[in-house]
């Protein structure tokens, strides 16, 4: 996972899947945070708030890290 922005918490996930093509990178929320989330950043840089236990984004991180290496 890239980037570590400080101090980004989530309170809510997003409902509904992205597609891979829309994501450009993804990263874990801080460890102080009541929520843990993965945070997907789109091409167009919003960054939404994911479920880290929804297939889709478990899959989506699988499909990054296989990218990376």
């Amino acid at each position: 996972l890239t980037g570590l922005t400080p101090n980004t918490c989530c309170f809510t996930y997003i409902s509904r899947p992205i597609p891979s093509h829309m994501i450009r990178s993804a990263y874990w929320s801080s460890s102080s945070c009541p929520m843990p989330a993965v945070i997907l950043v789109t091409r167009k840089g919003k960054e939404m708030c994911a479920d880290p236990k929804a297939p889709w984004v478990q899959k989506y991180l699988q499909d990054l890290q296989e990218l990376q290496e």
